[in-house]
């Protein structure tokens, strides 16, 4: 089989399911992206995650390990459309009575008007690729990634030529900026390779400081500890006193570091639309922080089940409006504050709103 036959119609089904960018690299290992991540689980930047193992460095530097079959990668981004800011306010719909946080726009995904988490949508594109390829080739052998399998996505990306890793540390896309997922799938085709594209951030540095709470420690290197996203999303527990002023109004997720990135200004898709403050059909980008605070086990599941937002759990969101009430001041949600204060089932979203209180008082 002649793999530059193959290619080329590969890559242009991909991006005619909608991928803003495909490339093709080969198995052989990520030794520089191997370094660069059991260095920052050596010095602890990793800490909070237990799943990001040694062991999954490891793996997922070699793929070759695991899947002695594979030949070549074929790297995939999706695109995502930025929040446009609701107004001069970050208050309200107009009336000033909604105090509206902020929830990263990639949470804020919909297929066919129906709110999706981006790994069943690009876990169905992946598949239908797939299966356009076995049409043509029965034989062909396939494994995907998208975001908690154990591949190198950036590296993977970089080496493929679809982007380059910026100083906030995310692939930037000729087609989309930073505003892309990421996907793999890897297979037993041995197919021609592209050139790592050469292409990077100069001497722009917008996005460092940016950063509210200095989590881009150096250029490309983050401290997920200290990451707006990796604090609503991943941690579990009270977030650290000394963070909580920094962090804003964030809900879920953060988008600070891409929205002060000139390249983005440029090529990010267009913006969402503006949306309710309310969270009743799933994610928005600028959600009303007192409706989610005082969501129910029930009514969580039922706005954010299939969404991104689901990983952080009902208690985890909650804790996250109670610190950005906290930071908003907005005195209006004092009642919302003393009734999760008194009576929030989680020990944790009871200190987070008092903590708000005591801010606001």
């Amino acid at each position: 089989m002649d793999g530059t036959d193959v290619k080329e119609p590969l890559l242009a089904e991909a991006r005619r399911l909608g991928f803003a960018a495909a490339g093709i690299t080969s198995t052989r290992p990520f030794a520089e992206a191997r370094r660069r991540a059991l260095r920052a689980i050596d010095e602890g930047r990793m800490d909070g995650m237990p799943w990001y193992t040694r062991e999954r460095v490891e793996e997922s530097a070699d793929l070759r390990r695991r899947y002695p079959w594979a030949r070549s990668i074929i790297a995939l981004a999706w695109p995502y459309r930025p929040a446009s800011a609701p107004g001069a306010s970050p208050h309200g719909n107009g009336d000033g009575s909604t105090v509206r946080g902020r929830m990263s726009s990639y949470a804020c995904l919909d297929l066919d008007g129906r709110p999706v988490d981006y790994h069943t949508l690009l876990g169905a594109r992946c598949d239908a690729l797939v299966a356009w390829l076995r049409e043509r080739h029965p034989d062909v052998r396939a494994k995907r990634f998208i975001d908690h399998g154990w591949a190198m996505d950036r590296a993977i990306a970089e080496r493929a030529g679809i982007g380059f890793t910026g100083k906030h540390a995310s692939l930037i896309t000729r087609e989309a900026g930073s505003y892309v997922m990421l996907a793999e799938i890897l297979l037993s085709l041995r197919l021609p390779p592209d050139s790592p594209s050469k292409r990077g951030c100069g001497t722009c540095r917008a996005c460092m400081p940016a950063c509210p709470t200095g989590a881009i420690v150096a250029p490309g290197v983050i401290d997920a500890r200290r990451c707006i996203a990796y604090l609503t999303i991943e941690h579990r527990g009270a977030i650290p006193l000394e963070l909580r002023p920094l962090m804003g109004t964030w809900a879920f997720g953060c988008d600070l570091c891409q929205e002060a990135c000139p390249i983005n200004a440029r090529l990010a898709p267009a913006p969402l639309e503006a949306r309710s403050a309310t969270t009743v059909s799933g994610p928005v980008p600028f959600p009303d922080l007192v409706e989610c605070l005082g969501l129910t086990d029930a009514e969580f599941e039922q706005r954010f089940r299939g969404t991104a937002v689901w990983r952080a759990g009902r208690a985890g969101l909650a804790r996250n409006c109670a610190v950005a009430l906290g930071n908003s001041r907005d005195v209006t949600a004092t009642p919302a504050l003393e009734r999760a204060h008194s009576s929030d089932p989680d020990a944790v979203v009871r200190e987070a709103a008092g903590w708000a209180l005591s801010v606001i008082g």
